[in-house]
């Protein structure tokens, strides 16, 4: 009875090892590479005011968007965004007369959000929604001949603005290389304090003084960049 038991005993220690030697040699599916940090920049409208801004008449405007998406999970990365702006018209127009308001606009815009993609491809590529909190300051030295004349000649006005908003877009990435493009739209509500903006601006009236007077008002910022591009790393 002993010996019986023993031999029953190996036969199953045997059958055990062959199974979990053969469960072991099946080979895995690769898993899909996961995105790592991705650093981009935003360039449709910016470049487009850069070079048509003056030949329109709005004079120069200068932005430089730098973004970072920082993956979390699977699904959700967080997004940053720093948004310098320098806009400047000038004093007097192609006949040397005096305009009616000129001067510099500094702005700083920065830009938190959560970036969903709910369902993730390879290296991060799909749709994503993006969520964002948005808080701008700007400092604005204005002449011209609508403009009250001061001691010093000029008038300075600092304004801020804080937005809530989503961004909806679509990444996909180069196979060939880390670089990717992402076709983003959206919108932002927000409140803006001693600042000349319309009610809607589309992304370059901040920049155009269409506004009469620094206001306090409910602002809707239309994210019209369009494209982003970038790599991951």
């Amino acid at each position: 009875m002993t010996r019986t038991v023993l031999v029953a005993v190996l036969l199953c220690a045997g059958v055990g090892k062959a199974q979990g030697v053969e469960a072991s040699s099946v080979p895995q599916a690769p898993r899909a590479e996961r995105a790592g940090l991705a650093i981009w920049t935003a360039s449709f409208m910016d470049w487009s005011l850069l070079l048509v801004g003056p030949i329109l008449g709005v004079g120069l405007n200068v932005s430089l968007p730098v973004g970072m998406n920082v993956p979390l999970t699977d699904t959700t990365d967080g997004v940053f965004e720093l948004r310098p702006m320098l806009a400047r018209k000038r004093c007097t127009n192609f006949h040397g007369d005096a305009m009616p308001r000129c001067g510099t606009l500094q702005a700083l815009r920065a830009t938190v959000g959560l970036a969903w993609t709910p369902w993730p491809g390879e290296r991060g590529d799909g749709f994503f929604i993006q969520p964002k909190l948005s808080g701008m300051v700007t400092h604005q030295t204005v002449r011209g001949t609508e403009i009250p004349v001061t001691a010093e000649g000029t008038r300075m006005e600092t304004g801020g603005q804080v937005s809530l908003g989503f961004d909806v877009g679509y990444r996909k990435t180069s196979r060939r290389s880390r670089s990717f493009l992402a076709p983003v739209i959206g919108v932002g509500v927000g409140y803006s304090w001693n600042q000349q903006r319309e009610r809607v601006d589309p992304g370059w009236l901040f920049a155009r003084e269409q506004a009469r007077g620094w206001k306090d008002k409910f602002v809707v910022d239309l994210n019209l960049d369009l494209l982003r591009f970038g790599a991951t790393f």
